[in-house]
C-alpha cells in the first residue's frame, strides 16, 4: 500500500513540473519577454568576408606595381644655378611615384596619365626588389589613364581581369590596392560609397566621366592602381581625392569600362583625342532657357560659338537646342558634352536640333581637343 502512495505522489509531481514547463513554452510573449536580449547565432558571414577580402589580396597584389618617374631640369635653370651659385644641377630629377597593375600578362600596365606625365624615364617595380625600365604606349590627358609597357624581355607576369563597372552597386565592398607614401603592396577596403559622380573639370581639363566615390582609404601614391570588386576584377583606377587623403578625403576612381571603351586605341600608341563641338551649352530646362522661350524638358541648348567652330561651319547657330547626338537622346548639356568627348576628333556625327517649330539634322564633323 506505501508503494502505491508513493508511486502516485511521484506522479502528480512530475505531472505538474511537465504541464508547467509546456505552460511556459506556450504562452504568449509578454513586454518583458519581447524585451529580452536576443542571443545571436555565431557570425559566419563576417569570417567569410574577411575570406574573401584575404583571397582577393593574395591573388591580385603580385599584378600591381609601383611607378616612379624622373624628368628633365630646363637646361636654362641649371646654367643659372651653376653660374650665379656654384650649385650642381642634376639633368634630371625625380618627378612623380604612383602604381599601376598589369592587365596583360606580356608587360603591358595601366595606371594614371598624370602619373607618368611629363617622364623622361619611367620604372615599374614588381616588388620592392625588383623594377623594370618601361615605357609609355598611349595616353588619354583628358580620361586620365595611359598604358605603359615593361621591357622585360620575353617575361610573362599575372594579369588582373577586367570587370564591369556598369554592374557595381552602391554599397558593395570593394579593394583598393597600390603604393601609398611609397608603402608598397597596401591593401585597404571599403564600399562603393556612391556611383556616377560627376565633375565639370579635373585639373583644368574638362571631366570625360563620371566617378566610383569608395570610403576605401586612397592617399598619394594610390594613384593608377587598381579598385577590385570581391571576385578580384578590376572595376576601377584609384585616381584623385577630394581632402586631405585617407579618412580624412573621398576618393574616386575612373570606372573601367570607360577605359575600355579605348583600350584598343590606347594599344596602338600616342595620344588620344576627344572630339570638340565649339559651343558653349546650357540646361534646356534651365531657368535661362525658359526666359529664351526654351519649351522642352531635354536638350542642350546653343548659347554662343565661334565662326570657325565645327558646329557653326555645319549649320547649327545659337539658340538651336540640340536633342539628338548620333541617335543618343541628349538629356542635358552634360551629358552631350560627355557624348561629343567620347567620340574621336575629327569624327562625322550625326545632330539633331530644334530650331523654333522646325527639326533640323546636321552631319558635323568634330573638331579635336
Amino acid at each position: 500500500m506505501r508503494w502505491f502512495w508513493a508511486v502516485l505522489v511521484f506522479g502528480v509531481a512530475v505531472g505538474v513540473l511537465v504541464g508547467y514547463q509546456i505552460a511556459r513554452w506556450q504562452k504568449t510573449p509578454t513586454e518583458v519577454d519581447l524585451n529580452l536580449p536576443a542571443i545571436a547565432a555565431p557570425a559566419k558571414s563576417a569570417t567569410s568576408l574577411s575570406e574573401a577580402f584575404v583571397k582577393v589580396a593574395k591573388s591580385a597584389e603580385e599584378s600591381v606595381v609601383h611607378i616612379a618617374t624622373t624628368a628633365p631640369v630646363p637646361e636654362e635653370y641649371r646654367l643659372f644655378r651653376e653660374f650665379f651659385f656654384g650649385e650642381k644641377v642634376p639633368e634630371r630629377v625625380p618627378a612623380n611615384y604612383g602604381s599601376g597593375f598589369f592587365f596583360r600578362n606580356d608587360g603591358y600596365v595601366l595606371t594614371n596619365f598624370h602619373v607618368v606625365q611629363g617622364a623622361d624615364t619611367i620604372r615599374v617595380g614588381v616588388d620592392e626588389k625588383t623594377e623594370f625600365p618601361a615605357r609609355l604606349v598611349g595616353y588619354d590627358p583628358l580620361l586620365d589613364v595611359a598604358v605603359v609597357k615593361v621591357e622585360a624581355g620575353n617575361r610573362r607576369f599575372k594579369a588582373l581581369p577586367l570587370g564591369d563597372s556598369d554592374r557595381l552597386e552602391k554599397g558593395e565592398w570593394v579593394i583598393a590596392i597600390g603604393n601609398p607614401f611609397g608603402l608598397d603592396k597596401t591593401v585597404t577596403v571599403g564600399v562603393v560609397s556612391a556611383k556616377g559622380r560627376e565633375f565639370e573639370e579635373l585639373n583644368g581639363r574638362p571631366a570625360v566621366s563620371s566617378y566610383i566615390q569608395t570610403d576605401a582609404a586612397i592617399n598619394p601614391g594610390n594613384s593608377g592602381g587598381p579598385l577590385l570588386n570581391l571576385n578580384g576584377e578590376v572595376v576601377g583606377i584609384n585616381t584623385f581625392i577630394i581632402g586631405q587623403g585617407g579618412n580624412i578625403g573621398i576618393g574616386f576612381a575612373l570606372p573601367i569600362n570607360e577605359v575600355k571603351r579605348i583600350l584598343d586605341r590606347l594599344l596602338k600608341g600616342g595620344r588620344i583625342t576627344r572630339g570638340a563641338l565649339g559651343v558653349v551649352l546650357i540646361d534646356a530646362d534651365s531657368p535661362e532657357a525658359r526666359e529664351a522661350g526654351i519649351q522642352v524638358k531635354e536638350g542642350a541648348v546653343i548659347v554662343r560659338m565661334s565662326i570657325n567652330s565645327p558646329a557653326y561651319i555645319a549649320g547649327l547657330r545659337p539658340g538651336d537646342v540640340i536633342v539628338k547626338f548620333n541617335g543618343v537622346p541628349v538629356k542635358d548639356a552634360s551629358h552631350l558634352k560627355r557624348l561629343v568627348l567620347w567620340q574621336p576628333g575629327g569624327a562625322e556625327v550625326e545632330i539633331e536640333a530644334l530650331r523654333g517649330n522646325q527639326r533640323l539634322k546636321f552631319k558635323v564633323k568634330l573638331g579635336s581637343r
